[in-house]
């Protein structure tokens, strides 16, 4: 079970980040209904813990094992996400962790992540970060800052 929870339209999810630079580029997944790019991870489940967690979604989403670097920061987000005609406010708290490099390696991985979204990752090369949309809106700092993170961040994509 998630560590996350709904009512009405309202979405509280815990949130455990991988981040992966290799070769100056970063690992980042999109799906075929989205026009911008994010980070691999996901939803934290109970009693599970974050570390944990990011393994198993690094491992899910990459089809590879990465260990941990260093745990980089906490982002509280908040944002709206519309899916199938239907708006939903979320309410997100993410840690972010940087993943040991081990070499850039082709990755063939595409998942099924729900209604008709079909995942994948795919390499982005550093300099190309400011020409193309990542969600959340501060993931292009948070990459730009990635050995000089150490507090935690608060952030709204969207004011209500």
């Amino acid at each position: 079970m998630d560590c996350s929870y709904t009512s009405e339209q309202r979405i509280f999810r815990y949130r455990a980040v991988g981040l992966i630079i290799e070769n100056d580029h970063g690992l980042l997944a999109t799906n075929n209904m989205a026009d911008y790019f994010y980070t691999i991870g996901g939803a934290v489940k109970h009693g599970e813990s974050s570390t944990d967690a990011v393994r198993r979604e690094v491992l899910e989403e990459t089809k590879l094992n990465y260990d941990i670097e260093k745990m980089l920061t906490v982002v509280e987000n908040f944002f709206d996400y519309e899916f199938n005609c239907i708006e939903y406010e979320f309410h997100e708290v993410a840690i972010y962790y940087l993943m040991k490099s081990q070499g850039m390696r082709e990755i063939n991985s595409v998942q099924d992540i729900g209604g008709g979204r079909r995942e994948h990752v795919e390499w982005i090369p550093l300099s190309q970060i400011d020409k193309i949309e990542l969600k959340p809106s501060n993931l292009k700092e948070i990459i730009a800052n990635v050995n000089h993170l150490n507090s935690p961040i608060v952030h709204k994509d969207q004011e209500r």
